[in-house]
């Protein structure tokens, strides 16, 4: 009987190939940059090498390859969230082009949790950790966590933090204050005058950036808000039915409702259609993010376009593709307002 032939290796690939072995092995797993290893005229001699010879890659000696998985592990606060649905395509879409997979964990915005979920992730081993969840003004908060991250850190796994912070690690980051701030230049451009705010926690960054932008915005043109126009609820669609209630006596008299986020325009506006008022035509409700979804049913609504799906792209590259990134290295995003249905002009 004749001995089993040997199946071929990545040495016989490389070598039919004409490339290193540690070139073929780049073509075929990806390496850190996925698709974009190598020139496409290399990745095809690779992959016709490895179809000539039957040649296939092993997953399970791939997923640990150096010891560490071929995984990022990337934290949002709330997957039900709609801006943290579409950072979740970004990031994913970023990933599987660098060969890749994603683990989504959410912490449901409690930071004892936040830190569980940190802890747990010591054990996955991820290339890196993108973390997409609420940073706030609590030093005790903000220090636990980047204790969490140093050792993640130190422990060879990539960090990268989405939104303005002071961790100490690469950063992607957006306008918010600037764009809040357009935004509400342009409303009181278009007429209106009488401003109520649904603000998120006030010790979350974002939220806080928002407010003010939009605040500054309108101070411009000598309006001002009141303190209790000014509603502070959880940022999301149920934060925002409820900050209605602390406006409903007097809601009729306003022009705009401003919630910093789309998913509390969402909730503010089924609970004013539950007091019998449709927003424009009773009173406006803007919002910013720009979930799709929204301009599709109200094609006249005013947000701020963030590039959430950006962030996915902007992370995984100074997570993956920047050999050593400096630990102030950040990107930084514009936003675009929206009013109207139209965006706003930058200068």
């Amino acid at each position: 009987m004749l001995p089993p032939e040997k199946p071929p290796t990545l040495t016989d690939v490389a070598r039919l190939a004409g490339v290193s072995v540690p070139t073929a092995s780049r073509a075929l797993n990806g390496g850190v940059r996925g698709t974009q290893s190598g020139t496409p005229e290399l990745r095809r001699r690779v992959h016709d090498a490895a179809r000539a010879l039957g040649y296939s890659v092993n997953p399970a000696a791939q997923a640990t390859k150096g010891g560490r998985a071929r995984t990022v592990a990337l934290l949002v606060s709330d997957i039900e969230d709609f801006g943290s649905a579409t950072m979740i395509s970004g990031v994913m879409h970023a990933a599987e082009k660098r060969g890749v997979s994603v683990a989504v964990r959410t912490t449901l915005d409690d930071p004892l949790r936040e830190l569980d979920l940190l802890t747990a992730l010591r054990g996955e081993r991820h290339r890196a950790v993108v973390i997409a969840t609420a940073r706030t003004t609590d030093k005790h908060r903000e220090r636990a966590l980047e204790a969490q991250l140093r050792t993640l850190a130190e422990h060879g796994t990539r960090v990268v933090i989405v939104g303005d912070n002071s961790l100490g690690f690469p950063s992607v980051t957006v306008d918010n204050h600037e764009a809040a701030r357009l935004l509400a230049d342009s409303l009181v451009r278009s007429g209106k005058r009488r401003f109520a705010v649904l603000s998120g926690p006030t010790i979350e960054i974002t939220s806080n950036d928002r407010v003010q932008g939009f605040l500054e915005g309108l101070s411009a043109h000598g309006i001002a808000v009141p303190a209790s126009d000014i509603v502070s609820r959880a940022f999301s669609r149920d934060g925002g039915y409820a900050a209605v209630d602390q406006l409903a006596e007097r809601i009729g008299e306003l022009d705009v409702v401003a919630a910093m986020s789309d998913a509390m325009a969402v909730g503010a506006i089924a609970h004013l259609r539950e007091l019998g008022m449709e927003s424009p035509r009773d009173v406006e409700v803007t919002g910013f993010d720009h979930v799709p979804m929204l301009g599709d049913v109200l094609p006249r609504f005013s947000t701020v376009e963030v590039p959430l799906e950006a962030f996915g792209e902007a992370a995984l590259s100074l997570a993956l593709d920047d050999d050593d990134p400096e630990p102030q290295a950040r990107v930084a995003l514009r936003a675009t307002p929206i009013v109207h249905g139209k965006p706003v002009a930058r200068s």
